[in-house]
């Protein structure tokens, strides 16, 4: 009975659907047997694995994606276009070569400042002075009155002769020996103009680096050679915290002096000048002569004082005057 039951459905397999829609359970209860009913898929696992293929399609390449990757001959062609690239690009030579060429700090501070504009502003001629020329009109009025080759003539023959030169040269030399020279004139030129800018600097009327600049002149006047060493000061050794330190470092006849220039010396500014020696010598691994102050003021209700504590750091106050 069995086997034939098994014969009937094997060949007519449409009685097992019809049997199952019409007793669902009986299908249910089979795959219970099989499968434990925690292992079945829900409902809800059934709708995360549909939204988790619709990201990973969402994520995966289209055709068009894939024909705007790149090919094996845009490789190559970005290859080569790097390696012209690098043929193009400087090298570390021309890099030194450009740092050589390009201006420094030192040649920076060598262009006008605001205060050279401000002067040069007050000697370029404006239009009120250009009206001020003389006009064409003007001009053929001068040439009117300008002398005519028969006035010169007439002056030639007034002009004196060889011989009133000649007395006239022997009392200008008599008046030359009895007069200080050109050279001793400029000097002392130069050393009352150190005054007068240190006074300006003090007052604010010029900076205090044209009074540098006029003694520096000085200095070089009286054979020295002057060099200017600027320096980091990074671990604030002079003023206690960071920062660029300058000093004048003049040298003559095999000795080496610091000077420190300052239109007026304040009593405060010694330890500092101090310092800033010590600095110099133990970076520049140079030992220092002497240690000099050019100012013409002493900005201290006792001077005395100053001077006394400049003996005791090694360093002597000198005047511009005496340079």
């Amino acid at each position: 009975m069995v086997e034939e039951v098994r014969r009937v459905l094997l060949e007519h397999p449409e009685i097992i659907a019809e049997a199952i829609e019409a007793r669902p359970e009986v299908l249910y209860r089979a795959l219970a047997r099989l499968t434990p009913w925690q292992n079945l898929a829900t409902k809800e696992d059934v709708r995360s694995l549909r939204e988790e293929m619709q990201k990973i399609e969402e994520k995966m390449a289209t055709k068009d994606d894939l024909k705007h990757l790149a090919t094996k001959d845009d490789v190559s062609r970005l290859e080569d276009r790097l390696e012209e690239t690098r043929r193009e690009m400087a090298t570390k030579e021309e890099v030194k070569t450009l740092e050589a060429k390009m201006a420094t700090k030192d040649d920076i501070k060598a262009f006008a400042t605001k205060e050279d504009l401000k002067t040069l502003e007050a000697r370029v001629a404006t239009k009120e002075d250009l009206k001020a020329l003389a006009t064409r009109e003007e001009l053929r009025a001068l040439e009117a009155k300008m002398a005519t080759k028969d006035d010169i003539k007439d002056l030639e023959a007034r002009m004196a002769t060889r011989e009133d030169v000649r007395r006239l040269e022997e009392q200008v030399g008599e008046v030359r020996r009895v007069m200080v020279t050109k050279d001793e004139h400029v000097a002392f030129e130069k050393r009352i103009m150190a005054y007068v800018n240190a006074l300006g600097a003090r007052w604010g009327v010029v900076s205090e680096d044209v009074y540098r600049e006029g003694v520096r002149e000085l200095l070089r006047d009286a054979g020295y050679t002057v060099e200017r060493w600027v320096y980091y000061d990074g671990e604030g050794y002079v003023y206690g915290y960071p920062a660029e330190v300058e000093l004048d470092v003049v040298a003559k006849d095999g000795k080496t002096i610091a000077v420190e220039l300052t239109a007026a010396l304040k009593r405060g500014d010694l330890q500092y000048i101090k310092k800033k020696a010590e600095l110099y010598q133990r970076t520049a691994g140079r030992p220092l002569d002497r240690v000099i102050v050019v100012t013409p003021f002493i900005h201290d209700r006792n001077p005395d004082l100053v001077r006394a504590k400049a003996k005791e750091y090694g360093i002597d106050i000198v005047a511009p005057g005496d340079l």
